[in-house]
């Protein structure tokens, strides 16, 4: 009856790891393939000022397309932290149904793999925020007074918004799962309640790489206003 998540987020249902774009995409790529900026193609290029400086007068033609498709990978992190949070729901129910056992050890370690599972998916979306809070970043200095840039911004905004919301219920579930955790402490050995502390931990650090994607998000749609 305890649930177990390590074979299904392995398998890419959580889908945590965003397709990056890889280095250079050239003009005649698959269709299918996320649109990116110029900029992007010479991330480490030595001209790169010289290229940025040029982009203040003439935005690059990918850029609307650009802002959508951060927007949709913003969206798809909303959906991989409202997966995680529906699995740590079920954790709160795997703990009752351990701790009413008469040997609870089995079912909590696998609960155990399950915290670790959770940590690594949180950690994920955290370095996922990070990249696309770069890919903002670097599209602000080809960002001008466009209403349909501007529309991309404030979609990329209402996304941000979705993805506290999200944050803010897995905290709080997280929480209620590790009050399970410690007013049974009796069952717990010192690695269990570490692995516990571990993925509060991990939810808790995400806040800060919503904060950078908001704030990257808000100066673009500030510039294309």
């Amino acid at each position: 009856m305890t649930y177990t998540v390590a074979m299904t987020l392995r398998r890419g249902a959580l889908a945590l790891l965003l397709a990056l774009p890889a280095a250079a995409a050239p003009a005649a790529a698959a269709l299918d393939q996320a649109p990116t900026l110029w900029q992007e193609r010479y991330f480490w290029d030595a001209l790169l000022p010289s290229r940025d400086k040029m982009a203040r007068q003439q935005s690059d033609p990918m850029m609307v397309p650009v802002m959508k498709a951060i927007a949709g990978q913003i969206a798809q992190q909303v959906a991989n932290l409202g997966q995680i949070d529906r699995y740590v729901k079920a954790q709160s129910d795997n703990l009752n149904y351990a701790y009413a056992q008469p040997d609870p050890g089995p079912s909590l370690k696998t609960i155990e793999g399950n915290f670790t599972t959770l940590t690594a998916g949180c950690d994920q979306v955290r370095q996922n925020l990070y990249f696309l809070t770069a890919r903002q970043r670097m599209a602000q200095s080809q960002a001008l007074p466009d209403p349909e840039m501007y529309q991309a911004g404030l979609l990329i905004l209402g996304q941000v918004q979705q993805l506290q919301l999200t944050l803010n219920a897995l905290y709080y579930d997280t929480l209620a799962a590790r009050g399970v955790v410690y007013q049974n402490r009796w069952a717990d050995d010192q690695f269990f309640l570490d692995k516990t502390e571990e993925l509060m931990r991990s939810v808790v650090r995400v806040q800060d790489s919503v904060f950078t994607v908001y704030n990257a998000g808000y100066d673009l749609t500030i510039r294309c206003r």
